[in-house]
């Protein structure tokens, strides 16, 4: 009979130490999970015309209509493409930024470009630092100490995003990715309004800041850059 205890006690203790490795593997299985998702980076207007929103939802007026450089307007016309910034949701609908306050209403147009992002799962690193935390007490409040210094390091050293800037010559060129100038036979165009500069004191939101051969530039929307010797921060984040 006591045999048989014994027996029976050995075996458990076999299950339990079996079972721990295999629920370590399915966590950092789920923790190493990965999704896809795709993003809209270009629409194209497919109603006669659409209006112009606001953040808020409401639509652009003709006493206060969208302005883009010298050409106004309340709506966008068929066909016209829009390189996109980003997707939000305004009142439970889909909206894309367009950039300079405008967003399009994704009803009103269709996706012609996407772009893949990555994003992980952190869920289950979560339970696996929760549960840790439990049991090593010490290396847990050292951690937390290390990684509140890190983020107050990376506050401090952060730098301010420019998101609006303003034009200070006479005119200065729009500029492509590569460094080169808009031409009057290939013009920057915006809908209906072209042009191979841009006029003193008109204002561009900026979607991002690059450099291109050694020198600074602000990509403003559709394929265009503003180099930023020629401009002014006026707004940043």
């Amino acid at each position: 009979m006591k045999f048989t205890k014994k027996i029976a006690f050995a075996s458990a203790s076999l299950a339990l130490t079996l079972a721990t490795p295999a629920a370590l593997l399915t966590q950092n299985a789920a923790f190493a999970k990965t999704t896809t998702v795709k993003q809209a980076t270009k629409v194209k207007v497919t109603k006669k015309t659409t209006p112009f929103y606001h953040k808020d939802g409401s639509k652009f007026t003709k006493k206060k209509p969208y302005v883009y450089g010298g050409w106004k307007s309340t709506v966008a016309y068929k066909n016209t493409s829009y390189n996109v910034v980003k997707t939000v949701t305004i009142k439970g609908a889909k909206y894309y930024y367009i950039g300079n306050d405008a967003y399009l209403k994704a009803s009103d147009v269709k996706v012609t470009a996407t772009k893949t992002v990555k994003s992980s799962s952190t869920s289950s690193a979560k339970k696996a630092s929760t549960s840790s935390s439990k049991t090593t007490s010490k290396k847990t409040s050292s951690t937390s100490s290390s990684t509140s210094s890190s983020s107050s390091s990376k506050k401090t050293s952060s730098k301010k995003t420019v998101t609006q800037i303003q034009v200070t010559k006479k005119t200065t060129p729009f500029y492509h990715k590569d460094g080169s100038k808009f031409t009057k036979k290939s013009p920057y165009v915006y809908q209906g309004w072209k042009s191979t500069v841009a006029y003193k004191g008109t204002k561009y939101k900026v979607s991002k800041t690059i450099t291109i051969k050694g020198s600074k530039y602000y990509y403003i929307g559709n394929s265009a850059y503003l180099k930023a010797s020629a401009v002014k921060v006026i707004a940043s984040k």
